[in-house]
């Protein structure tokens, strides 16, 4: 459990898009991200649940797309093709 919440510190180190922003991203990015936060509800949900056989496998399989979302975004995050960002984003020191 305590590796759940470690993990998001690693998060800005994890992360190597050359854009910041969703709005930026491919689009498959956004499902993956949506995917991601049905499983995290779903495992938010099966925690309060009584145990049983297939809440455990299906919290099993949500625990392993939870850590693998991380743990294999250095990879994921800079493949696709990003849309260019527009100027009046771009920071330009005076």
């Amino acid at each position: 459990m305590g590796g759940a919440v470690i993990i998001l510190f690693f998060l800005p180190w994890l992360d190597n898009s050359p854009v910041k922003s969703i709005r930026y991203r491919p689009s498959w990015h956004k499902v993956l991200y949506g995917i991601f936060v049905v499983f995290f509800a779903v495992l938010g949900y099966l925690g309060i649940q009584p145990p049983s056989d297939i809440g455990t496998l299906i919290a099993q399989i949500g625990t392993l797309f939870y850590f693998g979302f991380f743990l294999l975004m250095p990879w994921w995050s800079t493949i696709g093709m990003f849309k260019p960002v527009p100027d009046r984003v771009n920071f330009a020191a005076h």
